[in-house]
């Protein structure tokens, strides 16, 4: 599980704005499809967070593992 975004996607082919857009990498939402023109658009590269920079494993094992 890692964190999650609310983006505005403008579509670069055809200006469509979409206000609403949901980014999930850590659960595999990855990608937008503009309903207008049916452009994908990776949302990784659009962002420019990737899995890695969106997860929070690393602080959830921290927390497993922490001991009193």
């Amino acid at each position: 599980m890692g964190s999650r975004y609310i983006l505005t996607i403008i579509c670069p082919k055809c200006g469509y704005e979409d206000e609403d857009v949901y980014y999930a990498p850590t659960c595999g939402i990855m990608s937008w499809r503009c309903p207008e023109c049916n452009k994908y658009i990776n949302l990784e590269k659009y962002t420019g967070i990737t899995y890695e920079m969106a997860s929070n494993r690393g602080m959830i094992e921290e927390m497993v593992n922490y001991e009193c």
